[in-house]
């Protein structure tokens, strides 16, 4: 009967587990430990800093732009409230014309009364053509200003894989359908 250590072991045959297979793996395992100590320290004094660098100025350059894009959305945001408040002015100044014209109407013959309906109709009218052309001049402005945005944002994101020109078009194309289907909740 045999036991395993003597089976592994024999004399004068060399084996995975002999003394001198053993030494063979402690010199790979050293020369490899030195290698990778001496690549490590290659890569930490030529690349590190450079690729540290590159991520930090990176990084700046992404929040100065996000810092550009809040501010132009607050711009766009201060244009859109202030068309609102022309058209809320707009429809209150037409709401006034026409209790005007019914309290004159009132005092004054059925001839008058049409007069003054047809009078404050056009009034009317021409106020929400006002307000929507302000409206839609705002809406475009914005347009403008996002889609010249949203390229600069992607010609920086996506470099010179794109045209500037198919940028353009293709955020001109996605800041009209954003704003049409604004445009009809809205109305």
């Amino acid at each position: 009967m045999t036991y395993l250590p003597e089976l592994l072991f024999e004399a004068g045959e060399s084996n995975l587990f002999s003394p001198d297979q053993f030494a063979g793996y402690a010199v790979t395992a050293v020369i490899t430990i030195i290698n990778v100590l001496f690549v490590f320290i290659l890569f930490r004094i030529f690349a590190y800093k450079k690729i540290l660098k590159l991520i930090h100025d990176r990084q700046e350059a992404l929040d100065a732009e996000l810092e550009g894009a809040k501010k132009s959305r607050a711009e766009a945001e201060a244009v859109v409230a202030s068309s609102k408040e022309t058209i809320d002015e707009a429809k209150r100044k037409a709401a006034e014309i026409v209790e005007e014209a019914k309290g004159n109407a009132e005092k004054q013959s059925k001839t008058v009364i049409s007069q003054a309906n047809e009078e404050a109709q056009q009034i009317i009218a021409r106020a929400e053509e006002d307000a929507a052309r302000m409206k839609r001049n705002a809406f475009e402005t914005m347009k403008d200003d996002i889609a010249d945005l949203s390229v600069q944002i992607a010609g920086h994101i996506i470099g010179d894989a794109v045209s500037k020109d198919e940028l353009q078009k293709s955020a001109a194309k996605h800041t009209e359908e954003i704003l049409g289907q604004e445009v009809v909740k809205s109305e």
